[in-house]
């Protein structure tokens, strides 16, 4: 979200002393050096970076530019770290288990043009024609399928096996539901704990979902000041996925929830 324009000039105000050390003229149309504010990583702090390269442009995945629409669409930036982070590359094997309108998909699509994605999506709401639309008209392969089903299901997953070849993934991105109003009783695990589960299950079966030395790559939404693991599973029950936690990073989204960003390696 942008800041306002009355921000915005305060704080090039105030870095006024900053930038009269740079000297010379300034010259927007073609600079040696262009710098950029980055802001939004909390309340105060501002980082003053130089740009060194850019990624693809990631406006022409904004929600308001997609065929298929949802409630709550996952930010194009969001879906391009999560994809970097799962560190994917052409010829992987990438699955999103609650899928929604395959936004991750569409980033694994636009930086591996050759890795085989694949989205499970238990919402009949989502209109898959539309899904594949917002591949064609950006010249993005399309997913090797969207199943549609519960990625609990160990028919449903499957089917997603099936669909690159029957063997494990290489990486596994996901923004999960988040909220009570996602668990089907009071007593019974979110989805994120549910899906951990099942991987647990296919693993004791020798049939992984995901490859020895691939990357989880998810969301977990808390409130602030709730430290990472007491809204994870176990580290025994992580443990009996083949899963090892490397990294978590914090994004607040407002007064009153946060998100981890995790990472999780498969080991075994």
């Amino acid at each position: 979200i942008r800041s306002s324009l009355s921000t915005e000039r305060h704080a090039a105000s105030c870095m006024a002393p900053l930038l009269l050390k740079f000297g010379g003229a300034v010259q927007l149309k073609d600079p040696d050096c262009k710098l950029v504010i980055i802001e939004g990583l909390n309340r105060r702090n501002k980082i003053l970076a130089r740009v060194i390269a850019k990624g693809p442009k990631t406006s022409v995945f904004a929600p308001t530019t997609r065929i298929c629409i949802t409630n709550t669409p996952l930010c194009p930036i969001a879906s391009f770290s999560m994809c970097n982070i799962a560190q994917i590359r052409d010829d992987q094997k990438v699955l999103d288990p609650y899928a929604g309108s395959c936004a991750t998909l569409l980033s694994a699509a636009k930086l591996a043009p050759f890795c085989k994605t694949v989205g499970i999506e238990i919402s009949p709401k989502i209109n898959v024609e539309d899904v594949l639309k917002d591949f064609t008209v950006r010249s993005l392969p399309l997913p090797a399928a969207i199943v549609n089903g519960d990625c609990t299901d160990a028919a449903v997953r499957d089917r997603a096996r099936a669909a690159v070849g029957g063997t494990a993934f290489d990486a596994i991105i996901t923004d999960p539901p988040y909220g009570v109003r996602e668990r089907t009783g009071p007593d019974i695990d979110p989805p994120l704990f549910q899906f951990i589960a099942a991987m647990t299950s296919d693993r004791n079966e020798g049939k992984p979902l995901l490859k020895k030395g691939g990357r989880f790559v998810t969301f977990v939404p808390h409130t602030p000041g709730e430290e990472v693991m007491s809204v994870l599973p176990s580290k025994e029950k992580l443990e009996r996925a083949g899963l090892e936690l490397i990294d978590a990073v914090e994004q607040p989204l407002n007064d009153v929830l946060c998100r981890w960003l995790v990472t999780f390696e498969c080991t075994s």
